[in-house]
C-alpha cells in the first residue's frame, strides 16, 4: 500500500495515511492517533509533536529533515495483541532514516463508543 504524507511545520505535526476511510480514530497517547479500518488494519498515523518525538530516538530528524521528506514508506506487522510500526522517512538527498514507533496494545485503547456507552 501506498501511504501519503503531509508535515505541518508550524504545528510539528507528521500525518501519514492511505486514502482509505477509517473508521475510527484511536488516541494512543498525547502524541499519537491511529486510523484504523473497518478490519482493524492502521491505515493512517497523526504524529504530534513529530521533530521531538523522532528526535528523542535521532538526532538527525528534527524540523528541517522533516520540512524535507519527499517520501516515507510503512512497514507495519501484527502479532497477537499488538501492532508494530516502523516509517521510512527518506529527504530529498535520498538520506533515509528509519524510525520504529513504540509497540502499540491494540487492549490498551477502548472504542469512543463503547467508553460512552
Amino acid at each position: 500500500m501506498e501511504f501519503k504524507f503531509y508535515y505541518d511545520e508550524e504545528d510539528d505535526i507528521l500525518s501519514v495515511y492511505i486514502e482509505i476511510a477509517p473508521k475510527e480514530t484511536i488516541e494512543f497517547s498525547e502524541f499519537l492517533n491511529i486510523d484504523i479500518d473497518k478490519d482493524k488494519n492502521v491505515v493512517g498515523l497523526e504524529i504530534f509533536g513529530a521533530s521531538e518525538f523522532f528526535g528523542a530516538r535521532t538526532a538527525k530528524v528534527d524540523k528541517s529533515f522533516l520540512e524535507k521528506i519527499k517520501k516515507i514508506s510503512v512497514e507495519y506487522n501484527e502479532w497477537r495483541n499488538s501492532w508494530f510500526i516502523d516509517l521510512i522517512l527518506t529527504d530529498e538527498n535520498n538520506n533515509s532514516i528509519r524510525q520504529s514507533m513504540p509497540p502499540l496494545k491494540k487492549s490498551e485503547y477502548a472504542s469512543p463508543l463503547i467508553a460512552n456507552a
